[in-house]
């Protein structure tokens, strides 16, 4: 059995523990130290050394250790390489203050990036160092000549930012340290959040704010730190009749104070300027009215009638007075979560495209002796936010995308006419009610449930969005509409998530088939099934990355809603039929102190959800995908497809409302496997904009 002995220190916060001494026992097989082991084997080996061994943790925000700094013992140049051009062109520092040929002081930050064989990320996105790379080391003698006289005492922090150099010439050195604040793992600072987040000036980016100035001399780079501290190594061996090593510590400290923040992208688009569910078809008084495509269906429902549209957004979160625990079992009031202040947060928006950069504000921690995270008070001073928790509500305002008509004419009645008017659906992200159990006008649990269903983001990752893309289908020619005893407000004449129905009262649905629309070569949307004429479309499903914003139509007045069997407008929308309530104006919460319900959509049909993508994926599906928008699993290669396969993203396995989800668009079949993307409409490509502000 492996027996280790442990040497406990503090965590860094305080510059104690400068030289250990420890009694070691004879009979362990490691020696633990921080996050760092030592296998005694070597130890003994080297009894009697005159060597030291130097510990330390990197350390930012007074208690977070940082990976990936890189250290070094520094080694002047020797008088017999002085004369050697080949070596001094790689390595002229007598002192870490001295130039190369470059003008670029000591380091050890590199020369390249490189590309990791595993994720394809590359690393770092910007190079600005001089330290040769693996690949150079063993491919061209001077390097490795170089590497192996001077830069011999060199590593690299780990996870917790913890480093060892073993066998250091005792006596005073100069250990020397790189970061590169873009380069250090889940911390690392991309540039535009360096200026919005740090406070760093514009004029050290682009004008894009997507990269750093280059500078040839590291102090003007902003991402960039050196240090070097002057330390006395003891002999690891300083005892040999007690059995007594000495270890040397040395930490060192960030200057930069860094934020830990998450990333939100997607892209949304919505119906054409002269398209709405609800059209006067037959001059009737027949509640079918409302679920029938406005003027010419098969145009009005097709991709090629979409338009980009840009969202607004509302970003909700909850307090750190609220636990994790009440927020688990929804026991908290959403009266007491709080609105984020939009200078509290970085939008990026694009054709429709959409990035946030949001600020992680719940459970700080620090780093402790074990690299392990110890949560501390938000009354500390230093330490790092780890989540965020809340929603966000999603509109596209009607001054962001009017429509080209002001009402439509349905019908009338003894000399009466009455119009249905336009509106947008908003969305509430996360919602995932259980069919029949919508959010409604009254404060009861589903209500509460709504409110209440909130998403933890995790500092350092990406997220994206999906939407269950639902379909009511309705042609009936009853003038009486009657509701089904399930509570959903549902009609008994309506057929929920069926794609295999005439796409013309089928509210929802997306024709991406040439005999509606010519021209989805262009727009490249993905189809999960077929109308009753054969026609590809796509609905009953989720949609991941994009949002799609329908429209209906409205009556305004409710005396005129008796012709209609009650019904304000068609039943994908709300759930509220008989009411007015989500027609107008209104004082229900939403959350914090934020009031008005109108618009937005039944929770029990219109599901969203948020979604984690690694920036692997991201750069897979932007070099699979790079001149498609819409996409499945079909095109992707294994590799891809099995990562989308293992990840976050959204198809008819999750939950999905009233036997949605299913193969083909088709309820009584069983459940569709396939994934359903799209990338953005006309113009817009949420991952290519992604990419370009350098996130990924």
């Amino acid at each position: 059995m492996n027996k280790s002995q442990r040497i406990r220190l503090s965590s860094g916060n305080t510059d104690t523990n400068k030289h250990i001494v420890v009694r070691l026992e004879q009979d362990i097989d490691t020696l633990e130290v921080m996050t760092l082991k030592l296998d005694t084997k070597e130890v003994y080996r080297d009894f009697n050394a005159d060597y030291g061994v130097i510990i330390g943790r990197i350390i930012a925000n007074d208690g977070i250790g940082i990976p990936n700094a890189k250290i070094s013992i520094f080694i002047p140049l020797a008088e017999e390489d002085e004369n050697n051009g080949d070596i001094v062109s790689i390595y002229p520092y007598k002192n870490p203050r001295d130039q190369n040929n470059e003008g670029k002081r000591y380091n050890l930050l590199p020369r390249v990036a490189k590309e990791d064989p595993e994720t394809g990320v590359i690393s770092p996105k910007q190079p600005f160092g001089s330290y040769p790379i693996k690949e150079e080391i063993v491919t061209n003698p001077t390097y490795l000549e170089v590497y192996k006289k001077y830069y011999k005492y060199s590593t690299v922090s780990n996870s917790s930012g913890d480093y060892m150099i073993y066998g250091v010439p005792t006596g005073t050195q100069t250990v020397h340290m790189s970061c590169d604040i873009t380069d250090i793992g889940p911390y690392s600072m991309s540039p535009l959040t360096m200026v919005t987040n740090l406070g760093y000036s514009p004029n050290l980016f682009s004008a894009d704010g997507t990269k750093i100035k280059p500078a040839t001399d590291l102090d003007d780079l902003p991402n960039i730190e050196t240090q070097e501290i002057s330390v006395n190594v003891v002999p690891f061996w300083g005892d040999t009749t007690n059995f007594e090593i000495g270890i040397t510590r040395q930490d060192f400290r960030i200057r930069a104070t860094l934020v830990n923040t998450f990333v939100i992208f997607g892209t949304a688009f919505s119906d054409g300027a002269n398209s709405m569910w609800t059209e006067n078809f037959d001059n009737g008084e027949k509640f079918r009215e409302y679920y029938r495509m406005r003027n010419d269906g098969e145009k009005n429902f097709s991709i090629n009638s979409k338009r980009i549209g840009n969202i607004t957004e509302k970003i909700y979160y909850i307090p750190n007075n609220i636990s994790d625990n009440d927020i688990e079992y929804g026991n908290f009031n959403p009266e007491d979560m709080e609105i984020l202040d939009p200078n509290e947060y970085e939008v990026f928006k694009n054709n429709g495209d959409f990035v946030y950069v949001i600020r992680a504000n719940r459970n700080k921690y620090i780093t402790d002796e074990t690299g392990e995270k110890v949560l501390v008070d938000d009354t500390y001073k230093g330490g790092i936010y780890e989540n965020f928790n809340g929603f966000i509500t999603f509109e596209i305002t009607d001054e962001d995308l009017g429509y080209s008509f002001l009402r439509q004419f349905i019908g009338q009645k003894a000399g009466d006419k009455f119009y249905a008017y336009p509106f947008r659906l908003k969305y509430k992200c996360p919602q995932t009610s259980y069919d029949a159990q919508s959010f409604n006008d009254t404060e009861d649990n589903k209500t509460q449930a709504w409110r209440n269903e909130t998403f933890c983001f995790e500092a350092g990752k990406i997220y994206s969005i999906a939407k269950f893309h639902g379909l009511v289908f309705n042609d009936s020619n009853y003038e009486n509409f009657v509701f089904r005893a399930d509570g959903s407000q549902f009609g008994t004449t309506d057929a929920l998530n069926d794609l295999d129905r005439d796409p013309n009262w089928n509210v929802g649905i997306i024709g991406v088939d040439t005999d509606f629309d010519e021209d989805n070569d262009v727009h490249q949307f993905p189809s999960n099934g077929r109308t009753d004429n054969n026609a590809e479309a796509f609905g009953a499903n989720w949609l991941n990355l994009c949002l799609h914003f329908n429209q209906f139509g409205w009556f305004d007045e409710p005396d005129d809603w008796e012709y209609f069997g009650g019904l304000g407008s068609n039943t994908s929308y709300t759930s509220e039929a008989k009411k007015t309530h989500f027609y107008f104006d209104n004082e229900q919460l939403i959350a914090a102190d934020d009031v008005n319900t109108k618009w937005f959509a039944r929770s029990d049909l219109h599901h969203t959800d948020f979604i984690e993508v690694s920036k692997d994926v991201i750069l897979d599906i932007s070099e699979e995908t790079a001149d498609t928008k819409g996409f499945t699993l079909d095109i992707l290669s294994p590799t891809l497809k099995t990562k989308i396969q293992n990840a976050d993203f959204r198809n008819g396995q999750h939950r999905c409302p009233y036997n949605g989800g299913k193969l083909d668009g088709d309820p009584t079949k069983e459940i569709d496997t396939n994934y359903y993307f799209y990338k953005g409409f006309g113009d817009s490509d949420c991952i290519k904009f992604l990419i370009s502000l350098g996130f990924v």
